[in-house]
């Protein structure tokens, strides 16, 4: 039950970011996928790099905290310029769709730094042969979010747009 309770921990982290930051989730998941790609394509080079600025891991592998890195550091860029949630429930329900998004990208990393017990190896596999319906799920409701809720800026005459920061 180890491995569940930090993967937990971890959902609710990222869940609880994402609330407190009071912004719209959608771009900030489908970002999460392009990091998750940055991540695939990107980590193998960036952790030796990493590990000469001084940086020396063991526990949890460098390379699984890079690829963690690479995959939610875009998405919270991108979360932090999004536009505000209008109501609540709206927000709590993007933050946990943007945690289970998360979680589903980075479980390849993430299970390499921690240690499966007997008793969490059963749940994680259910779970992980839903990984498909999960990520398509999210990946479409970040989809619907933005196409309906993300308004478009105005321009004036001279094409500057009128959004106030």
């Amino acid at each position: 039950m180890t491995f569940l309770i930090v993967l937990g921990i971890y959902f609710v982290a990222l869940a609880f970011l994402v609330w407190a930051s009071r912004r719209m989730p959608g771009a900030a998941s489908l970002t999460l996928c392009a990091g998750a790609v940055l991540a695939r394509l990107w980590t193998d080079s960036l952790t030796p790099l990493v590990a000469q600025t001084g940086v020396i891991i063991v526990s949890p592998p460098l390379s699984s905290l890079v690829a963690v890195a690479l995959t939610l550091l875009p998405a919270f860029l991108i979360l932090g310029r999004g536009p505000k949630v209008g109501k609540h429930h709206h927000g709590i329900l993007g933050s946990l769709l943007f945690a289970a998004l998360a979680v589903m990208l980075t479980y390849g990393a993430f299970s390499n730094a921690v240690v499966f017990d007997s008793g969490s190896r059963h749940i994680v596999e259910l779970i992980m042969a839903q990984e498909k319906w999960i990520t398509t799920g999210a990946i479409i409701l970040a989809i619907i979010e933005v196409l309906v809720f993300h308004k478009p800026h105005s321009l004036d005459e001279h094409g500057r747009s009128h959004k106030k920061f």
